[in-house]
């Protein structure tokens, strides 16, 4: 029950005008057995009309104010000023001695008003930042419109540009097949005018070097042939050249292949062209030394020829088991010109060679990619 310094009571009632509920009583006329009873069984004999009146006008008009009754109050009847309000479907009765009331109602109405005033500050302080949270969020929506409509625009542009780049890069490897096309028809075209032109010559010395630049062509012609032929314009399947290049030799040189056999050992590795040019001419050099050379006589043996990749290091290995490079001889400042090349474009591919003249010739080139 709440306490107050205020001599009066407070009460809840039902429709009827029944006590629900004791608020708070510091008049000490309603005791607990109360609750339950009619509120008019607090007042005098005579007030039981007007008791029935005050709450059909509470129920009608939500609130009524300042009615006189007679309180019954230590077996002496006290005049009390009561008022009566609607709040929840219940009837609240105050009553008190007459100035008191004033002086309780005018309290109430205080604390009411506080409550009131600070109610309605907290509501227009959400209202604002309800507002301002509207506002950003409605800024936030605006800007992300604005981002998505310029993604939506950037990302047009960008498949609009890949179109046209892939149609340029399209065009640019059709160019470049036709590029490396046009020059292999070219070296196979110079290898069938020094065919020709050997042919009108008496001295095989002489046939031999046309032979060799015939070959030397072929092995050029070969590398674009695959790179025109290839999806990948920038390296080519050096596996597949290697085998190539040696088998087409190997029916040049060797005219009895019971004699002399040919032995790969070819791993699959692509090579960037830059290297794969210099690396096809040296392969033909070393090979074409090897079987021209290597078993004369009637000698047997084996040309073998190994090519890997071993870490970033390529490894190409060329060896025979014939009559060995001569041994007062040093391939590096010979005369002869496919000794001369080999040097050359070793230094060309940054590469380092090693001769071993054990068990006949094995010639070790070992290199990086071109700028790795």
């Amino acid at each position: 029950m709440v306490q107050s310094t205020v001599e009066a009571f407070g009460m809840s009632c039902d429709f009827e005008g029944e006590i629900i509920e004791i608020l708070y009583d510091n008049l000490g006329v309603v005791n607990g057995d109360k609750i339950g009873k009619p509120f008019s069984d607090l007042l005098d004999g005579g007030s039981t009309g007007k008791t029935f009146d005050f709450i059909k006008k509470i129920q009608n008009e939500d609130a009524v104010y300042n009615w006189e009754f007679n309180l019954i109050c230590e077996g002496e009847l006290t005049p009390i000023n009561v008022s009566g309000f609607l709040v929840d479907h219940k009837i609240l009765i105050f009553g008190g001695r007459s100035i008191e009331t004033v002086q309780l109602m005018d309290e109430m109405t205080r604390i009411n008003n506080e409550q009131t005033n600070k109610l309605r500050g907290v509501m227009k302080y959400f209202a604002a930042y309800l507002r301002e949270q509207e506002s950003k969020e409605n800024q936030i929506y605006a800007e992300l419109g604005r981002l998505n409509n310029e993604l939506t625009n950037a990302q047009r542009e960008l498949t609009k540009k890949n179109i046209q780049l892939t149609k340029l890069n399209q065009q640019k490897e059709m160019l470049i097949k036709e590029v490396h096309h046009r020059v292999k028809n070219n070296l196979m075209i110079i290898s069938s005018l020094l065919n020709l032109q050997s042919n009108y010559l008496k001295d095989e010395e002489s046939k031999e070097i046309f032979k060799e630049s015939q070959n030397r062509a072929k092995s050029m012609a070969l590398i674009h042939e695959r790179l025109y032929r290839s999806k990948d314009l920038k390296n080519i399947d050096f596996k597949e050249y290697i085998t190539t290049l040696a088998n087409d030799l190997y029916r040049t040189y060797v005219k009895d292949p019971s004699r002399v056999s040919l032995q790969m050992i070819i791993k699959d590795v692509n090579i960037d062209i830059n290297s794969a040019i210099p690396l096809g001419l040296i392969l033909n050099e070393l090979i074409t030394n090897s079987m021209k050379h290597a078993f004369p006589d009637g000698r047997e043996g084996t040309v073998s020829i190994s090519f890997e990749e071993k870490d970033d290091e390529f490894i190409l290995k060329v060896s025979d088991d014939g009559i060995g490079f001569p041994s007062d001889l040093d391939y590096t400042k010979t005369n002869s010109l496919g000794m001369q090349l080999v040097t050359s474009l070793t230094s060309q591919i940054n590469g380092k060679i090693e001769l071993d003249r054990d068990h006949g010739t094995k010639f070790t080139l070992t290199f990086k990619e071109l700028g790795l």
